[in-house]
């Protein structure tokens, strides 16, 4: 903001160059060139680019879906898909040409969406009882003295 005031001082009152301005200043002429004429103020953002975060198509979508939910069906721990290994599958398998990095947040977020569902039981007192079966062996020794 200073510095934009500065800029707009020198060149409107002391007729100043936009390469004096960047040497008296001791900033770059780019800057200098955007806040010369007063076209660009530095307290209005420019819009976003427009440009969308990443597009993935249907069915690369539901390839993603389907080896998550592969690995709750089959619920073992040492062979989930793991971001890196989704990615692999949809280049071989998909002919996937997108970046890595898009499928390893799609599967974060994706994951972050399935929470674990439980419902707490919970009883009045007396209501109901709990019993843990086990099996246990027990080795006692036999008084032979009566």
């Amino acid at each position: 903001m200073e510095i934009y005031e500065k800029i707009r001082h020198l060149h409107e009152h002391e007729n100043l160059s936009q390469l004096s301005i960047a040497k008296i200043l001791g900033i770059s002429r780019n800057t200098v060139k955007r806040y010369f004429n007063g076209s660009h103020v530095p307290w209005e953002r420019e819009g976003t680019s427009g440009r969308t975060k990443y597009v993935i198509t249907d069915d690369v979508l539901d390839f993603i879906k389907e080896c998550l939910t592969e690995d709750e069906t089959e619920n073992i721990k040492k062979q989930k898909h793991t971001a890196k290994r989704i990615y692999d599958r949809l280049v071989a398998e998909k002919g996937f040409t997108g970046g890595e990095s898009t499928i390893r947040e799609i599967v974060a977020e994706l994951k972050a969406k399935q929470s674990k569902v439980f419902i707490p039981l919970s009883y009045d007192q007396g209501e109901a009882i709990q019993v843990d079966w086990g099996e246990a062996t027990v080795y006692y020794a036999i008084n032979q003295y009566h």
